[in-house]
């Protein structure tokens, strides 16, 4: 019933829509005309007086102004100037933009009002019930006079011109338990106002046409009204009509004119509901499709998130693996820069004492020059004192001398044996740390840079200064090598040279004890000067390998100072990115465990979303069921239940009403290019009242916003 009871207010629309069209004129007619028709009626409604008033407006004044009108006795009430008529045709001389007159007539109103009076269910004249007391019953029945055949799909119809009219009572105190069907009642001071609003006419005018759900609409299509009310002392009402071809002359509200448009699209908008409810159950189906689809889709989300929620706990472990690592590669970078820091400042010490170790050797050198001439001037004196007994005695004296400075010079316990043996004893150690040392080689120390994130450029400067102090030390290990096998050889000589002077010192001093000795002294002296001879001067063939060999290990040390000072930076960059390495792999270890969280959220989320499918899905079931039964028991229903023609000839015949509504634009006549509105103002007297109860007591509609009632009373210029 909702649905069809909205069909009647599309219905009802379509009707009041006629009323709200002004009429059709140029666009660019200047002159305004608005009629005012003032009817004076007897109680019962027949006409006593009717006079016209008439307003002219132009925006640039009236002077040349032609209005055409069929009245009698015109008289301009104002507009000085006034007009010259010819025919119908009046032309004004007026300067000011408004100008009115009057006329008479004795065309009939479009619509008209029979009244009747009842007392206690007994009709009679009003004069006769007059100061009586009862159920009084008030019957107003309108006719419209404009009406007309036209022939409509097929079929001859009277139809008429419809009039938005307002049906107005004023009844005086003592009128009490009033009813008004289809109206409004109203305390006005004293007194008490009902009112209706009527189109007279297009009841039967769509006879025939409006289904019976439609019967709401009798509040507006009616033709008669009835007012009933206890009174005491019954005095004279006064009735009034104020009817209009425009509803906006009247000040009515016209809120529905948006909806009316409609009417005519009726059938249309039934097809496109059907449509749309077969799109409806379609889209219904379709949904249900896709919800299932969801189901099958959080089934498979809830398992992916489980599978990501056991990733997202490996990827937490790992991360703190690689953040132990870091850790660890952090502190390592660390001990390679200190150790890399120590190397630097070793190689350097080396490199000064290599220095020091040059000089002495360059010393050495001289040393064992000056020795072994020593050492051939011994051994000529002892071949000398050999061949020579007599002088024996005084050279056994010089040798054994000599002897003693020589002990005192090359034995165990001189300076000479002690430095050469604590040189021996260095260089060995040197040459065993150089030749042991296990350094990694540069594809390893490349490999652990590019494993604790060092930058690619970084690393290849790394690894090529890494390489050169690689190969420095090197060629370090394989001099300090060949220096200590050849000193030891020196070392041999000195040693065998302070032997030999020792025994040349016992020799020298038990040259004393005999000549028994003396031969054996002399050939000892002689064999071991020899000797001595002989390791001299294989220390001196020794000594150009020793310069060199120095010379070699400072070169190799200046080289293994240089590689040490590019480790330490190398390895000063590789703490420097270990740390930043360390911190990122923190970061990341945070962003693992926020990640780990979200996951598990997610995880609880999707089957959230699993279950709440399940549920839709099951809620879709039922909406598309629930569609198709309300397309069967309900639009199927209702579409099936209208008639298409019967709705093509409706909207026929408002359209032919709305025709008649159009051509009817004045009731006195239309200028050229004039826009022009009437209204009919209509009013009882009561019967002691004279005729002359003038239209001149009537005063224009108020122009400010006003009640139903105010701008009715307005009308008859009853709201002073």
């Amino acid at each position: 019933m909702k649905q069809i009871k909205q069909i009647a207010c599309l219905t009802l629309a379509g009707i009041m829509a006629l009323n709200l069209a002004a009429p059709a004129l140029a666009a660019n007619a200047p002159l305004e005309k608005s009629e005012t028709i003032y009817t004076v009626m007897n109680p019962d409604g027949s006409a006593v007086s009717q006079s016209v008033n008439v307003h002219l407006h132009r925006e640039d004044g009236l002077q040349g102004a032609e209005d055409k009108s069929s009245l009698k006795n015109i008289q301009c009430t104002q507009g000085e100037g006034g007009f010259s008529q010819n025919g119908e045709i009046l032309t004004w001389n007026v300067t000011e933009d408004d100008a009115y007159y009057t006329g008479e007539t004795q065309q009939q109103a479009p619509v008209s009002a029979k009244i009747t009076y009842s007392l206690d269910g007994k009709t009679a004249p009003l004069q006769e019930l007059l100061g009586k007391s009862g159920r009084l019953n008030i019957t107003i029945d309108l006719v419209n006079h404009e009406t007309g055949t036209a022939n409509i799909d097929g079929e001859d119809r009277q139809v008429c011109t419809p009039f938005v009219t307002m049906v107005a009572a004023i009844l005086e105190e003592g009128c009490t338990h009033i009813k008004a069907e289809h109206g409004r009642v109203e305390k006005l001071s004293n007194n008490t106002a009902v009112g209706f609003l009527c189109m007279p006419g297009v009841k039967s005018s769509l006879e025939g046409l409006l289904p019976e759900e439609l019967a709401s609409l009798e509040d507006y299509l009616i033709d008669q009204v009835i007012i009933e009310a206890d009174v005491k002392d019954f005095a004279a009402p006064t009735v009034m009509l104020a009817c209009a071809t425009d509803a906006r002359a009247l000040e009515e509200d016209n809120s529905l004119k948006t909806q009316l448009e409609e009417v005519d699209s009726l059938q249309k908008d039934f097809d496109q509901l059907t449509q749309a409810m077969s799109d409806l159950i379609d889209g219904a189906a379709q949904l249900r499709k896709g919800t299932g689809q969801l189901q099958e889709g959080a089934g498979q989300l809830h398992s992916g998130a489980g599978q990501l929620d056991s990733g997202a706990a490996q990827l937490n472990d790992g991360t703190a693996a690689l953040q132990a690592g870091a850790n660890a590669l952090n502190s390592g970078s660390i001990s390679a820069r200190d150790g890399a820091s120590a190397l630097k400042a070793g190689a350097d010490e080396l490199v000064n004492g290599l220095g020091s170790l040059q000089s002495g050797v360059s010393a050495f050198a001289g040393a064992c020059t000056q020795l072994q001439s020593g050492s051939e001037t011994l051994s000529a004196g002892l071949n000398n004192l050999n061949g020579k007994s007599s002088e024996l005695t005084s050279g056994a004296k010089q040798i054994s001398e000599g002897a003693s400075a020589l002990a005192s010079a090359l034995g165990a316990e001189s300076q000479l044996a002690a430095g050469s043996a604590a040189f021996a004893n260095s260089l060995e150690n040197a040459a065993a740390q150089g030749a042991g040392a296990q350094l990694l080689s540069p594809e390893a120390y490349g490999a652990l840079l590019q494993a604790a994130g060092v930058p690619a450029e970084q690393q290849q400067s790394l690894i090529s200064a890494y390489t050169q102090a690689y190969q420095t030390a090197g060629s370090l290990s394989a001099g300090l090598a060949q220096l200590n096998s050849s000193y030891a050889s020196i070392n041999g000589g000195i040693q065998q040279a302070g032997q030999g002077a020792a025994a040349l010192q016992q020799g020298s001093a038990n040259l004393y004890k005999g000549v028994e000795e003396y031969t054996q002294g002399v050939a000892t002296a002689t064999a071991g000067a020899g000797q001595l001879s002989q390791g001299i001067t294989q220390l001196g063939q020794q000594l150009p390998g020793l310069t060199n060999g120095v010379g070699n290990l400072a070169a190799g040390a200046g080289q293994l100072s240089s590689g040490a000072g590019s480790l330490r930076d190398g390895n000063a960059a590789l703490a420097d990115g270990a740390a930043q390495l360390n911190a990122g792999i923190g970061e990341l270890a945070g962003g693992a465990q926020q990640l780990a969280t979200g996951i598990q959220a997610l995880l609880e989320g999707a089957a959230q979303l699993a279950d709440g499918s399940a549920q839709l899905n099951s809620g879709a079931d039922e909406l598309e069921e629930g569609l198709r039964r309300f397309d069967r028991e309900g639009i199927s229903k209702l579409t099936e239940s209208l008639d298409s023609k019967q709705l093509a000839t409706l909207g026929n015949t408002i359209d032919e009403m709305e025709r008649r509504l159009e051509e009817y634009d004045s009731f006195s006549g239309t200028p050229e290019n004039g826009e022009v509105s009437t209204k009919f103002i209509m009013k009882t007297v009561a019967p002691e009242q004279s005729q002359s109860t003038a239209s001149n007591e009537t005063t224009e509609p108020t122009k400010e916003k006003a009640s139903f009632w105010d701008r009715l009373l307005g009308l008859f210029g009853l709201d002073k």
